[in-house]
């Protein structure tokens, strides 16, 4: 709690106690939040001289610079601050055994909560700890892993997805350490409510009636009731209860709009929605990541914040020409030419073979059907990496002015 002149309040203040009862004052209640100006002047109105107010917290500070700033300036800034979202090859495959060995766990216990059996709480902070360890060494190498998309066990790798992501999200957001690892731990168990859903609901292959429907969303709440009754506090509760609200207040449960839902649940919205419509299940084809930030671009202040949507861009990566890339196929290649309509489709100048061997440089225009179907899984550091001379020849060609 902290005491503030009325003269020093804002629009986002919550005001906990006046500086006399409230019953003296002209106020129905005196636990609010300040949504505009002329509660300011009513407060001054009537006398009061200061008030206490929720502290806010310098987590709280920074995400309050997000939104009341321009994103753009804040892109550069945090662009010009952070070190490279590059992979380091080691890097990358550790963390692909990590995170696959994460999912078997995070399967192991979500399976025990479907069964009745003890929640392992340690277990899923274990795997938290290790995505915030890995987020905050380099932002980009967990995110670039998720690519790496399995057709099997949908729920447990969504689970862990939207920890990665989320972690990412809030590091990306200027949170630290601490804050970014609840936030993993969150993202694990936002869909911990599934569980406790019936199976033939859960697992149907197909649109649900209206009364499944009905059931389904019920998992907001289920999940929210059995975390709170694991002792779960608050903080780690937001992201579960609130990633289905949506901006203009028509989500679930409680039909919350933007400025009711915390910057957790902004986070686990844009998150939840990005890897859903982007994974592969046994009824649904996963869209390519430009097709989903496109159809999200739409959704941008209506379904999802459209501030922390722009910083999730600037997490998922764009690449510009000569950047040094690892493919999905384990090639080297290097961005010869951008794709203006498609960015995450450029043209790549490959030249090493998966297992490293150094090759002829091939170009590939990553947004034409292929029988063997590449993908950028993300960007290189290139300080151990020979690139061959001849590729910038390449570039050179493939961005001349005709």
């Amino acid at each position: 709690m902290k005491k503030v002149f009325t003269k020093d309040l804002k629009v986002g203040d919550k005001v906990l106690k006046f500086d006399r009862p409230w019953l003296e004052t002209g106020f129905i209640k005196h636990k609010f939040v300040i949504k505009n100006q002329a509660t300011i002047s009513k407060i001054a109105e009537n006398d009061i001289e200061y008030v206490y107010i929720e502290a806010v917290s310098d987590e709280q500070k920074k995400v309050e610079k997000v939104f009341s700033g321009d994103t753009k300036e804040l892109i550069e800034e945090i662009q010009e601050n952070l070190p490279d979202n590059h992979i380091n090859i080691e890097d990358f495959n550790s963390a692909n055994d990590i995170y696959k060995e994460s999912i078997k766990i995070v399967r192991g216990v979500l399976d025990d909560v479907r069964a009745g059996k003890m929640f392992n709480s340690g277990a899923i902070k274990n795997v938290a700890e290790n995505v915030a360890e890995l987020t905050m060494r380099n932002k980009g190498v967990l995110c670039s892993v998720t690519k790496l998309k399995q057709h099997d066990d949908y729920t447990f790798q969504h689970s862990m997805n939207v920890s990665v992501y989320a972690a990412s999200l809030a590091s990306h957001l200027g949170m630290d350490a601490t804050e970014v690892q609840r936030i993993a731990n969150a993202g694990i168990l936002h869909d911990v409510g599934k569980m406790l859903v019936p199976s033939e609901i859960l697992n149907k292959p197909g649109k649900f009636t209206d009364d499944e429907f009905a059931i389904m969303k019920n998992h907001v709440q289920f999940g929210y009731d059995f975390l709170k009754k694991q002792g779960l506090p608050s903080d780690m509760l937001r992201l579960a209860y609130e990633h289905h609200e949506r901006f203009d207040g028509s989500g679930y449960p409680r039909g919350l709009k933007d400025n009711e839902i915390s910057i957790e649940g902004k986070i686990g919205a844009v998150v939840d929605i990005y890897d859903a419509i982007t994974s592969y299940r046994v009824y649904h084809k996963g869209m390519e990541p430009p097709s989903a930030l496109k159809l999200m671009f739409k959704w941008a202040d209506s379904h999802i914040n459209k501030k922390v949507f722009e910083f999730f861009i600037m997490n998922i990566g764009i690449y510009p020409v000569g950047s040094l890339v690892l493919m999905n196929t384990n090639e080297l290649a290097v961005i010869g030419k951008a794709n203006i309509n498609k960015p995450t489709e450029p043209v790549v100048l490959i030249f090493t073979n998966k297992a490293g061997d150094k090759l002829p440089v091939k170009s590939v225009d990553l947004s034409k059907n292929t029988v063997n179907e590449r993908k950028i899984i993300g960007p290189v550091n290139p300080e151990k990496i020979e690139i061959p001379d001849e590729i910038y020849k390449y570039i050179d060609g493939l961005n001349k002015i005709s």
